[in-house]
């Protein structure tokens, strides 16, 4: 009985020595292993945790056994399992420890790295955007964090570093915002200013040449030169000459062969008035 009991006191130790291994590798030393060479100060240290959390744990040993030889059999090689995970949780978790104060440490530089880059830019930024921002006040609260974040760089805040950072970045970002509202509105008033400019030197333009333009008009002299045109020459008509009515022949005297009542002039007999024709022939001479 007493074997019995020594075997199952060293299975309980045992279970206590397992219990606090499993707790650290699955847990602490889990999130331990995912950090990277690059991530920490000593690459050593992360080589060194990979391979403690790499070994392997002893086969099981129970004291479902009989007899007192095999009692004490089972009962050594659970102490000596048991001496296993105490041994190797004590070196895991200093493999545990050197990476993450490596990690830290790593972590500390880049953080203060980090903040120092950026205060450069925030100061930087704060003496080249003197009277070029819409609202000063945006300045004013860029240098209030600079002075702040000033205080702390040297410390070992990491968390509070970060923060100052992320401020400063989101004030750097207002006063750019700042910075862009007033060129656009210079910009702007200038366009306008040109515009309104232009305007009146068209006006003034306008109104020179029409004030030139009534300087300049003569009103037209109207004057008459008499044109002379000569008379038509007249025309010559030659006047008709019209023979002058002759009078008429005295009727001959009454022959016995003639029982007419009319003259008879050339073998012509006419009765009536006489146009000149008439009379013309009338004046030729009788033919015998």
């Amino acid at each position: 009985m007493e074997a019995k009991s020594m075997c199952a006191e060293a299975s309980e130790a045992l279970r206590v020595a397992q219990n606090k291994y499993n707790t650290l590798h699955d847990g602490k030393a889990a999130e331990a292993a995912k950090i990277t060479d690059r991530q920490v100060e000593d690459a050593k240290t992360v080589a060194a945790l990979a391979a403690a959390y790499k070994e392997e744990a002893p086969d099981l040993a129970a004291c479902n056994v009989q007899g007192v030889d095999r009692l004490r059999e089972a009962r050594e090689r659970i102490d000596k399992n048991a001496a296993w995970y105490g041994t190797h949780t004590a070196s895991l978790s200093k493999a545990v420890a050197a990476v993450n104060e490596s990690h830290d440490a790593k972590t500390l530089t880049d953080t203060k790295d980090a903040l120092s880059k950026q205060l450069k830019a925030a100061e930087a930024k704060y003496k080249t955007t003197d009277g070029k921002v819409q609202d000063d006040k945006t300045r004013k609260d860029l240098k209030a964090m600079i002075d702040k974040s000033s205080k702390i760089k040297d410390g070992t805040d990491v968390k509070a570093m970060n923060s100052q950072a992320k401020q400063l970045n989101t004030l750097m970002g207002k006063v750019d915002a700042s910075v862009k509202a007033k060129t656009d509105a210079d910009r702007k008033a200038a366009e306008e200013q040109a515009q309104r400019e232009a305007e009146a030197a068209a006006a003034a333009a306008q109104a020179q040449a029409s004030s030139q333009a009534q300087q300049s008009y003569t009103a037209p002299q109207q004057s008459y030169t008499p044109t002379y045109t000569a008379p038509a020459a007249p025309q010559y008509t030659a006047p008709q000459q019209t023979a002058p009515a002759q009078p008429a022949a005295p009727a001959a005297p009454s022959t016995g062969g003639n029982t007419g009542g009319g003259p008879v002039s050339g073998g012509h007999g006419m009765t009536g008035p006489c146009d000149a024709a008439c009379q013309a022939e009338a004046m030729k001479p009788i033919q015998r």
